[in-house]
């Protein structure tokens, strides 16, 4: 079975998503191809995992630099209009905290600076207005202290299920057709024929191929292990563990910390499992019906590289993370939290991308601008998954670029030979998650 289109973009998880709405309010024929979103994703195949498949990720304006907190913002600044469109909700403002080292003045005040330009509103907080304002919430024991950065309004947490079913809704009421199947292959007829798209449907295991000009690359953290690329193509993007663990609240227990923000903590020294950033998400309810508050950490070495596709299919199938990263895990919730008498405890396992530049690849991979990629949300991506999806289109459609950093920025890296040393994005300051 073939069918034809515009484009074809491969992914329907948070940039894909993003990307097939906009393309297809331009008037582009556009194919979406994602298998659905596994029941339990430990159980699903390597092809069907995605990161997006939890309840929550922060969401805020404020950003690291000014890519992140253009991005950030401008996505932030449609979630109502997405979800009155769709009449799917996936937002909810609660505000958002980051607990900074007094040490990283100079970058706090640049990082205040974009936010003002961008019309963002930020309460800069010392740690005596924290403990006032937040008397739960410990404070992590930074050389020189610790101020915190609040965002009271268009900021808190998002439910990435939801966003992607809601812009999924939203580009198919625009014409977009999705195709529940798993990428088996993709190859070109020439160096100047159409694509195809070679795929298995999700519900009977049928091949359907679909045939477009124009090709978009959205398939997330997976992109070098899931067929999602044409030979040879490979990218230099790294996959991460991303371990969290699950602390579930009692109900006499909700009031007080349901008032709590997200919280972010940046630590800059070096000191390995001793660091102490990480990232806090008040309690949410869970399918299983129960309130978990959930910790993660940044990129401590504990947070180790996942190199081989067996290595990924473990990890997530097994859903256990390390000792170490228990161990770091248990000690930040310590730390934030002192106070904290969970019911019980989980393990979480997921996944991030790094990318060298720490930004995502928005660019083409061949001469005649066919084949466009946008994958490395780099720990990052799901609340500026709007803006980021927007300007892949662009891309696509040869549209003009009206980012305030050059295109060239994003062009996307193949593969490199084997780096000596620690990477950059592994040291810290590790950034806002």
């Amino acid at each position: 079975m073939a069918r034809n289109a515009d484009v074809v973009v491969v992914g329907a998880g948070m940039f894909g998503s993003a990307a097939a709405k906009y393309l297809s309010r331009s008037g582009a024929d556009t194919v979406i191809v994602g298998p659905p979103e596994p029941d339990r994703p430990a159980a699903a195949r390597l092809s069907e995992f995605g990161a997006y498949h939890d309840e929550s990720r922060i969401a805020r304006c404020l950003g690291w630099d000014r890519f992140w907190g253009t991005v950030d913002s401008r996505s932030t600044a449609r979630y109502r209009d997405i979800e009155a469109e769709s009449g799917v909700g996936f937002f909810q403002e609660c505000g958002a905290l980051a607990l900074i080292a007094a040490s990283l003045r100079e970058h706090t005040d640049t990082m205040l600076r974009t936010s003002e330009d961008d019309g963002v509103t930020v309460d800069r907080m010392t740690a005596a207005d924290l403990r006032q304002e937040f008397p739960g919430l410990g404070l992590p024991p930074m050389n020189g202290g610790v101020e915190g950065l609040l965002e009271r309004k268009s900021a808190g947490h998002l439910n990435p299920r939801h966003l992607v079913r809601a812009q999924l809704a939203l580009a198919q009421a625009a014409g977009a057709r999705l195709l529940r199947a798993t990428v088996t292959g993709i190859h070109r007829d020439g160096p100047a024929g159409p694509w195809h798209v070679r795929t298995q449907t999700a519900t009977t295991g049928a091949t359907v191929t679909v045939r477009a000009d124009k090709l978009l690359i959205a398939a997330g953290s997976l992109v070098n292990h899931n067929n999602a690329l044409p030979r040879p193509y490979r990218l230099d993007l790294q996959t991460f563990t991303e371990p969290n663990l699950l602390y579930e609240v009692a109900d006499r227990h909700l009031p007080a910390l349901q008032d709590l923000p997200t919280v972010v903590t940046i630590d800059p020294e070096d000191s390995g499992d001793a660091n102490l950033s990480a990232y806090l998400l008040p309690p949410l309810r869970y399918p299983d019906g129960r309130w978990y508050l959930r910790i993660g950490p940044a990129m401590q070495p504990a947070v180790r590289e996942l190199r081989t596709t067996d290595e990924i299919h473990t990890w997530y199938a097994r859903q256990r993370i390390t000792p170490q990263q228990s161990a770091l895990l248990s000690r930040m919730t310590k730390v934030l939290l002192p106070g904290l008498e969970p019911v019980s405890v989980r393990e979480a396992c997921c996944v991030v991308d790094k990318t060298p530049t720490r930004y995502p690849y928005l660019g083409h991979l061949d001469k005649d601008k066919s084949l466009t990629v946008a994958v490395g949300g780099n720990g990052h991506g799901a609340r500026g998954s709007d803006e980021i999806g927007r300007l892949a289109a662009t891309l696509v459609l040869g549209d003009r670029w009206d980012l305030p950093l050059s295109q060239e920025t994003f062009a996307p890296a193949h593969e490199p030979g084997a780096a000596a040393g620690r990477p950059d994005y592994l040291r810290p300051p590790y950034g806002l998650c």
